[in-house]
């Protein structure tokens, strides 16, 4: 039974986005709270930003990496792109799916007035699904048959 769970793609998919939420908020935290010491972060002296969008880009890019790599070796392992064009394709995708996430939370919550918790995790789901397709036929796709 739990072989044929996991040998389920979008249980594997759904697994290594939760694995890298754990690792983006984990880097997070520290990053926030030890590294930054919660104060704003100065770049080269032109650049200023605060401790928690600095926190952030740096928590969300691991998280990115880890789904990233978990996606290529666990979940589409069939795909024969080379792995630089799985990145760049991998990247533009996640960062379709932020704005998508961003503007479905903003309905949710500003038109449909929907409690922001609940707003986040459907929207994570059923975007998360969108996702999915979007991965398995343009990051990871199989060209040669």
């Amino acid at each position: 039974m739990i072989q044929k769970i996991l040998d389920n793609k979008i249980v594997r998919y759904f697994f290594s986005a939760g694995l890298a939420t754990g690792v983006d908020v984990a880097v997070y935290f520290v990053t926030f709270n030890f590294i930054y010491q919660k104060q704003d972060v100065h770049f080269f002296r032109i650049v200023t930003l605060s401790a928690p969008t600095a926190s952030l880009m740096f928590s969300y890019t691991c998280g990115l990496i880890t789904n990233f790599l978990i996606t290529k070796y666990l979940v589409f392992t069939e795909s024969d792109l080379r792995g630089v064009h799985q990145l760049a394709r991998y990247v533009v995708v996640a960062l379709f799916v932020l704005v998508m996430n961003y503007f479905m939370m903003s309905f949710l919550i500003k038109v449909l007035d929907w409690f922001p918790t609940i707003a986040r995790v459907f929207s994570a789901l059923s975007i998360g699904v969108l996702s999915f397709i979007i991965h398995k036929f343009y990051s990871f796709k199989v060209t040669k048959k």
